[in-house]
Protein backbone atom coordinates (compact mmCIF):
# COMPACT_ATOMS: atom_id res chain seq x y z
CA UNK A 1 0.00 0.00 0.00
CA UNK A 2 1.43 3.22 -0.83
CA UNK A 3 -1.28 5.76 0.51
CA UNK A 4 -4.60 5.93 2.12
CA UNK A 5 -7.61 7.68 2.95
CA UNK A 6 -10.40 7.44 6.54
CA UNK A 7 -14.03 7.69 6.17
CA UNK A 8 -15.54 10.54 8.24
CA UNK A 9 -18.59 11.18 10.18
CA UNK A 10 -20.14 14.26 10.51
CA UNK A 11 -21.88 14.74 13.91
CA UNK A 12 -24.01 17.64 13.58
CA UNK A 13 -24.12 20.46 10.14
CA UNK A 14 -24.08 18.94 7.28
CA UNK A 15 -25.86 21.36 4.85
CA UNK A 16 -25.14 24.43 6.91
CA UNK A 17 -21.78 24.05 6.64
CA UNK A 18 -22.35 24.78 3.08
CA UNK A 19 -23.44 28.24 4.29
CA UNK A 20 -20.80 29.63 6.36
CA UNK A 21 -21.81 27.57 9.34
CA UNK A 22 -20.11 25.65 11.91
CA UNK A 23 -19.75 21.46 11.90
CA UNK A 24 -18.84 18.54 13.59
CA UNK A 25 -16.70 15.88 11.96
CA UNK A 26 -15.00 13.06 12.59
CA UNK A 27 -12.49 10.54 11.03
CA UNK A 28 -14.58 6.87 10.61
CA UNK A 29 -11.34 4.51 11.30
CA UNK A 30 -13.42 1.25 10.81
CA UNK A 31 -13.49 2.13 6.87
CA UNK A 32 -10.42 2.92 4.16
CA UNK A 33 -9.63 3.75 1.23
CA UNK A 34 -6.08 1.87 -0.37
CA UNK A 35 -4.10 3.04 -3.43
CA UNK A 36 -1.30 1.18 -4.43
CA UNK A 37 0.77 2.10 -7.37
CA UNK A 38 3.03 0.25 -9.84
CA UNK A 39 5.08 1.71 -12.89
CA UNK A 40 4.04 1.54 -16.09
CA UNK A 41 4.26 2.72 -19.32
CA UNK A 42 1.25 4.84 -19.02
CA UNK A 43 -1.31 6.08 -16.78
CA UNK A 44 -3.99 3.08 -15.88
CA UNK A 45 -7.07 3.26 -13.57
CA UNK A 46 -7.48 0.11 -11.70
CA UNK A 47 -10.68 0.03 -9.58
CA UNK A 48 -14.13 -1.50 -9.28
CA UNK A 49 -16.03 0.41 -11.59
CA UNK A 50 -13.38 0.83 -14.56
CA UNK A 51 -9.58 -0.80 -15.37
CA UNK A 52 -8.11 0.71 -18.27
CA UNK A 53 -6.31 4.01 -19.71
CA UNK A 54 -6.65 6.94 -17.44
CA UNK A 55 -7.97 9.13 -20.35
CA UNK A 56 -10.72 6.58 -21.26
CA UNK A 57 -12.24 6.34 -17.83
CA UNK A 58 -16.09 6.29 -17.04
CA UNK A 59 -17.98 8.98 -15.81
CA UNK A 60 -18.11 8.07 -12.48
CA UNK A 61 -14.40 8.55 -11.88
CA UNK A 62 -14.07 11.98 -13.36
CA UNK A 63 -13.01 13.64 -10.34
CA UNK A 64 -10.38 11.39 -9.83
CA UNK A 65 -9.04 11.52 -13.08
CA UNK A 66 -8.86 15.24 -13.44
CA UNK A 67 -7.00 14.76 -9.77
CA UNK A 68 -4.68 12.71 -11.12
CA UNK A 69 -4.24 14.58 -14.74
CA UNK A 70 -3.51 17.40 -12.59
CA UNK A 71 -0.68 16.13 -9.95
CA UNK A 72 1.26 14.91 -13.21
CA UNK A 73 0.81 17.84 -14.91
CA UNK A 74 2.23 20.30 -11.62
CA UNK A 75 4.70 17.66 -10.04
CA UNK A 76 7.22 16.38 -12.53
CA UNK A 77 8.65 13.49 -10.47
CA UNK A 78 5.46 12.21 -10.95
CA UNK A 79 5.87 8.60 -13.75
CA UNK A 80 3.09 6.78 -15.40
CA UNK A 81 1.67 4.12 -12.95
CA UNK A 82 -0.78 1.56 -12.70
CA UNK A 83 -3.24 3.21 -9.88
CA UNK A 84 -5.01 0.51 -7.97
CA UNK A 85 -8.17 1.61 -6.01
CA UNK A 86 -9.60 -0.32 -3.59
CA UNK A 87 -11.87 0.92 -0.80
CA UNK A 88 -14.23 -0.63 2.48
CA UNK A 89 -16.73 2.49 2.42
CA UNK A 90 -19.99 1.57 1.29
CA UNK A 91 -20.85 3.63 -1.81
CA UNK A 92 -22.55 6.45 -1.79
CA UNK A 93 -23.01 6.66 1.75
CA UNK A 94 -22.55 9.87 3.09
CA UNK A 95 -19.52 8.81 4.96
CA UNK A 96 -16.87 10.43 2.23
CA UNK A 97 -15.90 8.08 0.12
CA UNK A 98 -15.07 10.44 -2.60
CA UNK A 99 -12.63 12.42 -0.03
CA UNK A 100 -11.46 9.05 1.03
CA UNK A 101 -10.20 8.10 -2.70
CA UNK A 102 -8.90 11.15 -3.65
CA UNK A 103 -6.64 10.82 -0.48
CA UNK A 104 -5.39 7.49 -0.66
CA UNK A 105 -4.22 8.80 -4.27
CA UNK A 106 -2.62 12.06 -3.43
CA UNK A 107 -1.04 9.93 -0.49
CA UNK A 108 0.10 7.37 -2.69
CA UNK A 109 1.79 9.89 -5.24
CA UNK A 110 3.51 11.90 -2.23
CA UNK A 111 4.70 8.56 -0.28
CA UNK A 112 5.69 7.18 -3.91
CA UNK A 113 7.44 9.86 -5.64
CA UNK A 114 8.60 11.49 -2.06
CA UNK A 115 6.22 14.94 -3.32
CA UNK A 116 6.93 16.82 0.31
CA UNK A 117 3.25 17.65 0.16
CA UNK A 118 1.80 19.37 3.56
CA UNK A 119 -1.66 19.67 4.62
CA UNK A 120 -2.45 22.61 2.54
CA UNK A 121 -1.53 20.64 -0.35
CA UNK A 122 -3.48 17.94 0.16
CA UNK A 123 -6.40 20.41 0.82
CA UNK A 124 -6.11 22.75 -2.75
CA UNK A 125 -5.73 19.11 -4.65
CA UNK A 126 -8.88 17.20 -2.99
CA UNK A 127 -11.00 20.43 -3.69
CA UNK A 128 -10.17 19.27 -7.14
CA UNK A 129 -12.31 15.82 -7.26
CA UNK A 130 -14.84 17.20 -4.68
CA UNK A 131 -16.10 20.01 -6.47
CA UNK A 132 -16.38 18.03 -9.37
CA UNK A 133 -18.44 15.45 -7.08
CA UNK A 134 -20.46 17.64 -4.76
CA UNK A 135 -20.51 20.81 -7.01
CA UNK A 136 -19.86 23.38 -4.00
CA UNK A 137 -17.89 21.37 -1.32
CA UNK A 138 -17.44 22.95 1.87
CA UNK A 139 -14.46 20.99 2.66
CA UNK A 140 -15.65 19.47 5.60
CA UNK A 141 -14.63 15.91 4.29
CA UNK A 142 -11.51 17.02 3.13
CA UNK A 143 -10.54 18.29 6.54
CA UNK A 144 -11.65 15.81 8.49
CA UNK A 145 -9.92 12.80 6.10
CA UNK A 146 -6.43 14.78 5.81
CA UNK A 147 -6.21 15.55 9.90
CA UNK A 148 -7.70 12.64 10.77
CA UNK A 149 -9.07 13.46 14.44
CA UNK A 150 -12.38 15.33 15.14
CA UNK A 151 -12.80 18.75 14.60
CA UNK A 152 -14.72 21.66 14.08
CA UNK A 153 -15.01 23.37 10.85
CA UNK A 154 -16.00 26.68 9.76
CA UNK A 155 -14.51 27.42 6.15
CA UNK A 156 -11.94 27.73 6.13
CA UNK A 157 -10.89 27.61 9.51
CA UNK A 158 -10.27 24.22 11.05
CA UNK A 159 -9.95 23.71 15.14
CA UNK A 160 -8.87 20.13 16.81
CA UNK A 161 -12.15 19.21 19.56
CA UNK A 162 -11.00 16.98 22.00
CA UNK A 163 -14.43 14.93 22.95
CA UNK A 164 -15.06 14.39 27.04
CA UNK A 165 -17.86 11.82 26.44
CA UNK A 166 -19.02 8.79 27.99
CA UNK A 167 -21.05 7.24 24.77
CA UNK A 168 -21.67 4.77 21.62
CA UNK A 169 -22.08 6.00 18.13
CA UNK A 170 -23.57 3.58 15.73
CA UNK A 171 -23.74 4.05 11.82
CA UNK A 172 -26.27 2.31 10.14
CA UNK A 173 -26.46 2.40 6.37
CA UNK A 174 -29.82 2.59 4.78
CA UNK A 175 -28.73 0.53 1.98
CA UNK A 176 -30.34 3.21 -0.16
CA UNK A 177 -27.62 5.52 -1.95
CA UNK A 178 -27.04 8.83 -0.61
CA UNK A 179 -27.09 11.77 -3.56
CA UNK A 180 -24.97 14.39 -1.78
CA UNK A 181 -24.89 16.72 -4.85
CA UNK A 182 -28.69 16.27 -5.27
CA UNK A 183 -29.27 16.62 -2.14
CA UNK A 184 -27.75 20.04 -2.19
CA UNK A 185 -29.15 21.88 -5.01
CA UNK A 186 -32.08 20.48 -3.30
CA UNK A 187 -31.81 22.39 -0.35
CA UNK A 188 -30.34 25.49 -2.06
CA UNK A 189 -33.74 26.13 -3.86
CA UNK A 190 -35.88 25.16 -0.81
CA UNK A 191 -38.51 28.15 -0.11
CA UNK A 192 -37.82 27.94 3.52
CA UNK A 193 -34.01 27.47 3.48
CA UNK A 194 -32.70 30.18 4.99
CA UNK A 195 -35.06 29.60 8.56
CA UNK A 196 -33.54 25.86 8.74
CA UNK A 197 -29.99 25.93 7.52
CA UNK A 198 -29.51 29.01 10.37
CA UNK A 199 -31.52 26.75 12.66
CA UNK A 200 -29.13 24.24 11.55
CA UNK A 201 -25.90 26.17 12.49
CA UNK A 202 -27.15 27.22 15.57
CA UNK A 203 -26.84 23.79 16.85
CA UNK A 204 -23.87 23.25 16.73
CA UNK A 205 -22.36 25.34 19.94
CA UNK A 206 -24.31 23.02 21.76
CA UNK A 207 -23.45 19.78 20.54
CA UNK A 208 -19.61 21.37 20.84
CA UNK A 209 -20.02 21.95 24.47
CA UNK A 210 -21.83 18.29 24.93
CA UNK A 211 -19.22 17.15 23.33
CA UNK A 212 -16.59 18.87 25.67
CA UNK A 213 -18.65 18.23 28.89
CA UNK A 214 -19.82 14.87 28.96
CA UNK A 215 -23.60 15.89 28.58
CA UNK A 216 -24.98 13.13 26.22
CA UNK A 217 -29.03 14.31 26.46
CA UNK A 218 -27.77 17.40 25.16
CA UNK A 219 -25.98 15.79 22.46
CA UNK A 220 -28.78 13.50 21.76
CA UNK A 221 -31.23 16.83 22.01
CA UNK A 222 -29.07 18.11 19.38
CA UNK A 223 -28.73 15.48 17.18
CA UNK A 224 -32.80 15.03 16.95
CA UNK A 225 -33.34 18.80 16.43
CA UNK A 226 -30.69 18.45 13.72
CA UNK A 227 -32.58 15.72 12.24
CA UNK A 228 -35.75 17.53 12.38
CA UNK A 229 -34.72 20.67 10.32
CA UNK A 230 -32.95 18.01 7.79
CA UNK A 231 -36.05 16.47 6.98
CA UNK A 232 -37.61 19.62 7.10
CA UNK A 233 -35.92 20.49 4.07
CA UNK A 234 -36.48 17.31 2.13
CA UNK A 235 -33.05 15.76 2.35
CA UNK A 236 -34.79 12.58 4.04
CA UNK A 237 -36.62 9.29 2.52
CA UNK A 238 -39.18 6.97 4.09
CA UNK A 239 -36.21 4.38 4.60
CA UNK A 240 -34.48 6.11 6.28
CA UNK A 241 -37.50 7.94 8.44
CA UNK A 242 -38.43 3.98 9.04
CA UNK A 243 -35.11 3.06 10.22
CA UNK A 244 -34.75 6.01 12.56
CA UNK A 245 -37.85 5.10 14.44
CA UNK A 246 -36.63 1.50 14.97
CA UNK A 247 -33.25 2.73 16.31
CA UNK A 248 -35.55 5.20 18.93
CA UNK A 249 -37.61 1.90 20.04
CA UNK A 250 -34.71 0.26 20.30
CA UNK A 251 -33.42 2.58 22.89
CA UNK A 252 -31.48 5.18 20.88
CA UNK A 253 -31.59 8.84 22.69
CA UNK A 254 -30.69 10.45 19.24
CA UNK A 255 -30.54 9.46 15.76
CA UNK A 256 -30.06 11.78 12.68
CA UNK A 257 -28.99 11.92 8.79
CA UNK A 258 -25.26 12.05 8.50
CA UNK A 259 -23.70 13.49 5.06
CA UNK A 260 -25.46 14.68 2.34
CA UNK A 261 -28.86 12.74 2.70
CA UNK A 262 -31.27 11.45 0.31
CA UNK A 263 -30.35 7.71 1.54
CA UNK A 264 -27.05 6.99 2.78
CA UNK A 265 -26.40 6.53 6.63
CA UNK A 266 -27.91 7.02 9.90
CA UNK A 267 -26.43 7.96 13.04
CA UNK A 268 -27.59 6.72 16.35
CA UNK A 269 -26.39 7.69 20.01
CA UNK A 270 -26.31 5.01 23.03
CA UNK A 271 -25.41 5.85 26.48
CA UNK A 272 -25.30 2.06 26.89
CA UNK A 273 -23.25 0.09 25.02
CA UNK A 274 -25.68 -3.21 25.46
CA UNK A 275 -28.66 -1.67 23.94
CA UNK A 276 -26.04 -0.52 20.64
CA UNK A 277 -25.51 -3.84 19.94
CA UNK A 278 -29.06 -5.16 20.42
CA UNK A 279 -29.82 -2.43 18.19
CA UNK A 280 -27.53 -3.56 15.83
CA UNK A 281 -28.60 -7.31 15.96
CA UNK A 282 -32.42 -6.34 15.67
CA UNK A 283 -31.82 -4.47 12.91
CA UNK A 284 -28.70 -6.55 11.12
CA UNK A 285 -30.10 -6.48 7.49
CA UNK A 286 -28.44 -2.72 7.91
CA UNK A 287 -25.01 -2.89 7.83
CA UNK A 288 -23.81 -1.04 10.88
CA UNK A 289 -20.42 -0.18 13.02
CA UNK A 290 -20.10 1.20 16.21
CA UNK A 291 -18.21 3.80 17.36
CA UNK A 292 -16.67 4.00 21.63
CA UNK A 293 -16.97 8.11 21.94
CA UNK A 294 -14.89 7.61 25.05
CA UNK A 295 -11.69 7.10 22.67
CA UNK A 296 -12.02 9.44 20.25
Amino acid sequence: MDGYGLAKIILIGEHSVVYGHPAIAIPFYAMRSEVVLTPHEEFILDTKYYTGPLNNAVDELRGLVALITHMAEIYKKIKPVIISVRSSLPEKSGLGSSASVAKAVIDAFNNHFHLELTHIDYFELLKISENIYHHNASGIDASTVIYEKPIIYQRPHIKPLKFNIDGYLAVFYSNTNSATKSAVAHVSTHLERDIHIDALGSLTANAKWALENNDITLLATMFNAAHTHLRALGISTPTLEELRTKLLDAGALGVKITGGGMGGCLIALFNDEEKALTAKEKLKRFPSWMIDLRNM
